[in-house]
């Protein structure tokens, strides 16, 4: 913790800053942005100075070199918290960055100082840069925008579309540099250089050319790491690499599930804030499955019996299926074992991933990445023309059957909010299959069983939601669907408010159905006939204290007020967003709130040092 702690921007602040160029970045659709390290302003101390900023600022000023210095005039703001308890916390994503505080220019950039002609960490940014310069200069369409993704994990120029499009159709995984981009490298570097050195024959019978070939590898997947920017899943990916060369260099079993334990314990020391993270958590599910699957598999082919062709070519065919199902299979095994995270974290089920990954599998494994290794191995030689044209085809075909799948009728289904409860049920069910070898590994399918049951089970949604800056509300209606005061479709708010909704997020007529507003207040109606006040201005507060129960809003609340439950500026800047269920006992109303931040706030969060491991639970009369 003490690696990453730095410290945050509470308040709005304009400040004349001075920093480092550590990322520079343009991105599609949106403004692009820096982020600034080795920060010095004269307008707050050096204590309340982040490590890091990130700013904003418009196309036409264009972007700095890495590694200069410069002053800019900006506006520092605090770095966004999640919109409803529990919900993505962009705040904990910046922490772990050391980012302290986010913003916006309020002029032009002015280089104070070049950037220094040596250093390992920015001559990779820019070799980096210059990657994708020379990839989008080739290839200046989507295609060329997915390969730098893929070459270099810069994925900035890719559209809204492609991502949704990839997202629906069970593909957006192959946009993060991952198991499946590092091990298709470290596969083409091991059996290509291996194949080469064969072609020797006193190589291949008097050295251990296996374990040459697997020192190159581990080599090449290493500058690949340096080149994709060291993403976290990236790392994840590098370490189970390294660890199946470094089997192979002691003569043990490449593929095992002590290896990936390993793994996990490297990765979870590098990375412990890594394990709630649903990229660590569907990435180790679905290696774990497969190396089960493959143990099956493995133990089955040799009680197998040979057989000899009975017809020409029947030999080819054979072996032409046997790829084809080992693709299907592996690509089952995964999605099984990855769907409850996803479905989870996310809520979003992609129907056809099976389809969409059965398409794009041949087109990854061998034309996009073999090609892409290729194209950064020719491109110090400036001959990287001819394989990025056949990556970017590969590119192209995959984009388009992306596009088919996820045009399908219902290619993405909502799931129902899941309890951790049912989770955990679900993973300690797959770990028992997983895990054992014996026929009492399938005692693991009722633990499965069961974590699906609870799923209706301890479904709970909220009856009222309130934002952290009391200017949005949410509010459950008698149909179960919920109405908004204070924001309307297509804000980030609406969007994190039904993230965990079922179905897509409905038009600002729709979530406003039923909410009567003046220029005071808005009146919400719950379930049980329960009133809701949203008040945006002090003069509301007579008459609304009076026949709400519930009052909710961004300014101070009178201490008189009469509402069973009030919940103000102070509690919001104490506590963060809030969460209210809402039960009628013997004709009276109960609440159990759920606020984003518990009294004893952890790091990243508004004026946290320590922390707890959950959410706080806090009586409405605590409130």
């Amino acid at each position: 913790m003490d690696r990453v702690e730095t410290p945050h921007v509470e308040r709005p602040i304009f400040v004349e800053l001075r920093g480092r160029v550590l990322k520079a970045e343009r991105r599609v659709e949106r403004r692009p942005r820096l982020v600034l390290d080795r920060l010095a302003t004269d307008d707050i101390s050096a204590e309340e100075l982040p490590r890091r900023v990130r700013i904003s600022f418009p196309e036409s000023y264009g972007l700095p070199a890495l590694g200069a210095r410069i002053a800019i005039r900006a506006q520092l703001m605090p770095v966004a918290g999640p919109v409803v308890p529990g919900g993505y916390d962009p705040r904990r994503a910046a922490f772990f960055e050391g980012i302290g505080a986010s913003g916006f220019t309020l002029g032009r950039w002015q280089e104070i100082e070049p950037p220094p002609p040596i250093g390992a960490d920015l001559a990779i940014a820019r070799v980096r840069s210059a990657i994708v310069a020379r990839i989008l200069a080739a290839e200046p369409g989507e295609a060329g925008a997915v390969a730098a993704a893929l070459l270099v994990g810069e994925r900035s120029g890719l559209s809204a579309d492609t991502n949704e499009s990839l997202r629906i159709s069970g593909l957006a995984h192959i946009l993060s540099i991952s198991g499946l981009h590092m091990m298709l490298i470290a596969g083409t570097a091991f059996f290509s250089i291996r194949a080469i050195l064969a072609l020797s024959p006193r190589l291949t019978l008097a050295r251990p050319i296996r374990k040459w070939a697997a020192v190159a590898a581990l080599l090449t997947v290493t500058v690949y790491l340096a080149l994709s920017g060291g993403g976290a899943a990236t790392v994840r990916s590098y370490v189970m690499a390294a660890i199946i060369f470094a089997a192979i260099l002691l003569d043990r079993p490449a593929i095992s599930m002590r290896n990936l334990a390993i793994a996990a314990f490297i990765v979870l020391a590098l990375e412990p804030e890594g394990i709630v993270e649903p990229g660590f958590q569907m990435s180790f599910a679905a290696v774990a499955a497969l190396i089960a699957a493959w143990e099956v598999w493995r133990v089955r082919e040799r009680r197998r019996l040979a057989d000899d062709d009975v017809l020409p070519g029947f030999r080819l065919l054979r072996y032409g299926s046997r790829a084809l199902m080992g693709v299907a299979v592996t690509t089952l095994v995964a999605g099984l074992a990855t769907a409850p995270f996803a479905a989870y974290h996310f809520e979003r089920i992609a129907s056809y991933s099976i389809l969409g990954n059965l398409l794009a599998a041949p087109l990854v494994s061998f034309i996009i990445m073999p090609f892409g290794l290729l194209t950064l191995t020719l491109m110090p030689l400036g001959l990287e023309a001819m394989p990025l044209a056949v990556m970017a085809r590969g590119i192209e075909l995959l984009l388009a059957a992306s596009d088919w799948v996820a045009a399908l009728p219902g290619a993405e289904m909502s799931a129902p909010p899941m309890a951790p409860l049912s989770l955990l049920l679900i993973a300690a069910g797959m770990l028992w299959l997983c895990l054992w070898r014996l026929r009492w590994r399938l005692l693991g399918l009722p633990l499965i069983g069961a974590g699906f049951v609870f799923i209706p089970i301890l479904a709970d949604p909220p009856d009222v939601l309130i934002a952290p800056n009391g200017k949005v509300a949410a509010v459950r209606d008698d149909g179960g669907a919920l109405r908004v005061s204070g924001s309307r479709a297509g804000s980030y708010a609406i969007d994190q408010l039904f993230d965990e909704e079922p179905g897509p997020t409905p038009a600002s007529e729709e979530i406003r159905m039923g909410v009567r507003c003046d220029a005071t207040a808005c009146l919400l109606n719950g379930e049980h006939g329960l009133q809701i006040s949203h008040i945006t201005n002090p003069g509301a507060f007579a008459e609304d204290c009076r026949r709400a129960e519930i009052v909710l809003t961004p300014l101070n609340a009178p201490a008189d007020c009469e509402a069973l439950l009030v919940i103000d500026a102070p509690k919001l800047e104490r506590l963060g967003s809030h969460a209210v269920r809402v039960s009628r006992q013997d004709g009276e109303f109960a609440f159990s709130v759920t606020t984003e931040r518990s009294l004893f706030p952890r790091p990243w969060q508004a004026g946290g040092r320590s922390h707890s491991e959950a959410d706080a639970s806090i009586s409405a009369a605590d409130l």
